[in-house]
């Protein structure tokens, strides 16, 4: 007598299982990889705006050097002539941007291909035109700030 090919409920619901265990494995992962590159993109906006009240406060030209290559930011002051890094907290060292994907950064509406970026914040309240779009697994955002006013964070 020839036995009937395919498979038995048994092996379905053992394979179903699997696959149900792998996946809730992998989703709270993805989720926690997004909530990081949101966190990373609100914190640049938050300094961001905190260095153009400072540039304002101390009537010194600020500096936001964006390192792509690196993906990280810093934030520097006008002395003597030149720049010198900031050394006070918060805004101190240089600020991680990981995981996030740098996909584009505009500055003053033109493409930044180059491997750094600097965007200049004046004591006048006046500054370099920015679009930085960051991407992770299942989100995009953009670092927006015009010629005046603050950053803004969007979601796209």
């Amino acid at each position: 007598m020839k036995r009937p090919s395919g498979f038995t409920l048994l092996e379905i619901l053992v394979v179903v299982v699997i696959l149900s265990v792998m996946a809730g494995m992998l989703i709270p992962s993805i989720a926690s990889n997004n909530r990081k590159v949101i966190d990373a993109a609100e914190t640049l906006v938050m300094m961001i705006n905190m260095a153009q009240q400072e540039a304002i406060m101390t009537s010194r030209v600020w500096q936001l050097v964006v390192d792509i290559e690196n993906k990280n930011y810093r934030f520097q002051q006008l002395g003597n002539l030149e720049f010198e890094e900031i050394r006070t907290r918060p805004l101190a060292g240089n600020h991680d941007i990981a995981p996030a994907i740098f996909d584009e950064l505009q500055v003053n509406g033109q493409r930044i291909t180059s491997e750094q970026a600097e965007i200049y914040l004046f004591p006048t309240g006046e500054q370099d035109s920015l679009r930085l779009i960051l991407k992770s697994a299942n989100s995009e955002l953009a670092v927006a700030m015009g010629p005046i006013g603050p950053a803004l964070l969007e979601r796209l």
